[in-house]
């Protein structure tokens, strides 16, 4: 069994896929140089894929996360044990990265650390602003599927919130707050492991590669802060959806879900619009801010959080105050209902459609071949055309007669049927078919 582990558990939206994009890229020298194994799972198979050990975790505590059946758990298992074999052969420390673990109740916290009997374990919890972190979980709710609206999703969390600490900490639908009440979830496992092994690492948003700094320093790696590339450390790996394309997606979802298409047809659209339309744009917008009617609830749900991450005994790597929201709603040059705001939505709208739109459909109709142009395609030169009859040949046997004993001949194709065989005639055909395909 290995001496440590340390356990980052997220949060989510807290710049997680950036850590483990770092981490993927250095795991080789962060082994060597600080005895920190970052393991392979999801590498095993994706080696180019962006480490995250959610999956693994299934194998042991599927049934704890709401968004996984118990089938998928059950597909995971193997992943968890190899997971496990990689933990017992290392003697030094190894560190595994799960934002979703953020949501298991004290039970499970309990199943997952009996499974390092015999190491130190320590906890490592990165967060973030609650009025950066909420509202990019909603937009990225949407991407996945979700059509509730801003107002709405908010809504659904004062609602929530309003339950209490125990209902969260005990009902499984109310993961959501298990993860971002931030004095809650440090409390949880700060029971688990004592608070003296939990380390809270600040995202404050700038400059970029800060809250690698941090992280580095919290794992016992700082002598590998600097490995990574600097492209590496400065890159974004999520791109976050703008107010007014999150809102084109909200519509596209509810039409969606009434339109009969399959899971997978659903999200392979909403792929290629992100991927193609609307995440490749230039000019995009600010990110989704609170709606003003929930701002001041989230400057008191950030008070609240401070003033129990002082009190809690943990470590606390960066500035507490980073925490609580910006004083003022982003400025923006229009209000929502604006002209403005409009043409935003609007001109996302145009990419979307460009970005799924079947470009080969809207040419040109296929021009029909002339006659003499349809015999040149089926005479071989050998054969030449037939001219006209000569005064001293037989006369031609009348129209439609065949002498005795002879085969029939084969039917002439006319001379508008598109060919198949040759190029042209495969393209005409297949536009034509298109042409009367249903929209």
């Amino acid at each position: 069994m290995a001496a440590k582990v340390i356990l980052h558990i997220g949060q989510q939206k807290s710049g997680t896929t950036y850590l483990q994009d770092v981490l993927g890229h250095i795991a080789e020298p962060l082994a060597r140089e600080a005895g920190i194994l970052y393991p392979d799972s999801i590498r095993e198979i994706l080696p180019d894929a962006i480490e995250n050990h959610e999956r693994a975790t299934r194998g042991l505590l599927g049934d704890e996360y709401p968004w996984v059946s118990a089938d998928d758990a059950a597909g995971e298992r193997d992943k968890w044990l190899r997971l496990m074999e990689k933990v017992r052969a290392w003697p030094d420390t190894v560190l595994i990265s799960a934002e979703a673990l953020s949501v298991i109740r004290s039970a499970a916290v309990a199943r997952l650390l009996a499974e390092f009997d015999g190491a130190d374990v320590e906890v490592v919890i990165t967060t973030r602003r609650l009025d950066r972190s909420l509202p990019s979980l909603w937009q990225q709710h949407v991407r996945n599927g979700r059509h509730s609206t801003i107002e709405e999703y908010f809504a659904a969390l004062v609602e929530q919130r309003e339950r209490g600490p125990e209902a969260i900490e005990e009902e499984l639908d109310l993961h959501l707050w298990r993860a971002f009440w931030l004095g809650g979830l440090v409390r949880r496992w700060a029971a688990a492991v004592g608070p003296d092994r939990v380390r809270v690492v600040i995202n404050p948003g700038s400059p970029a590669d800060l809250l690698w700094r941090r992280f580095a320093a919290a794992v016992g790696a700082r002598g590998c802060s600097g490995r990574p590339s600097a492209d590496v450390r400065a890159r974004r790996t999520h791109g976050g959806l703008t107010t007014e394309e999150t809102e084109l997606m909200v519509a596209l979802n509810r039409r969606l879900e009434d339109s009969g298409w399959s899971t997978f047809e659903c999200r392979a659209l909403r792929e290629e619009i992100l991927l193609n339309g609307l995440l490749v744009r230039g000019e995009r917008g600010g990110p989704v801010a609170v709606p003003d009617s929930a701002r001041d609830l989230v400057a008191a749900w950030a008070e609240e959080d401070v003033a129990a991450l002082r009190r809690s005994g943990v470590e606390i790597v960066g500035r507490p105050r980073e925490l609580r929201p910006a004083p003022e709603r982003p400025e923006r040059p229009d209000g929502p209902g604006s002209l403005a705001s409009s043409e935003r939505v609007a001109e996302a709208a145009a990419a979307a459609i460009m970005a799924v739109a079947p470009r080969g459909r809207y040419g040109p109709e296929p021009r029909r071949k002339s006659l003499p142009a349809w015999i040149r395609t089926r005479v071989r030169p050998e054969q030449g055309i037939p001219g006209p009859p000569s005064p001293d040949a037989p006369a031609a046997p009348a129209a439609g007669a065949v002498p005795r004993g002879a085969a029939m001949p084969d039917a002439p194709e006319p001379p508008d049927a598109p060919d198949s065989s040759n190029a042209f005639g495969a393209r005409a055909s297949q536009e034509a078919r298109d042409a009367g395909s249903p929209q």
